[in-house]
């Protein structure tokens, strides 16, 4: 995977994790994602961009102070990519972490599987 397409996957996934105008959300969703991404979750999987949007907003309704923010770069091998974040919840911090790993083809995301690490 070349360095413009992680730069690119990097700063625009993290731009959908954090808008929450559902408009501007889903026209980044469409420049990285396949229309028919599958997120795969320990509790669920989701199919397709509306799916993984409607996620998104369900996080943000349930805590307005929501954001996500990446630890480090983006690192790849072959048509693979993990990237480390946090997630900062509520008024009072509340920090997870995890790692989202993707699986890129046709340079969109295909495949993401998000890891939460354990409290």
């Amino acid at each position: 995977m070349d360095a413009q397409l992680m730069d690119r996957l990097q700063q625009t996934h993290s731009a959908v994790w954090n808008e929450k105008d559902r408009t501007k959300r889903d026209a980044l969703m469409q420049t990285i994602y396949a229309d028919d991404i599958k997120m795969y979750d320990k509790e669920f999987i989701l199919s397709g961009i509306t799916a993984v949007s409607d996620f998104i907003d369900t996080l943000f309704a349930g805590d307005a102070d929501f954001s996500f923010t990446l630890i480090q770069p983006m690192e790849s091998t072959q048509n693979g990519a993990r990237l480390y974040w946090t997630i900062r919840t509520g008024p009072q911090p509340n920090v997870l972490t995890g790692m989202d790993f993707f699986v890129v083809e046709n340079d969109k995301v295909a495949h993401l599987f998000v890891f939460m690490d354990a409290s």
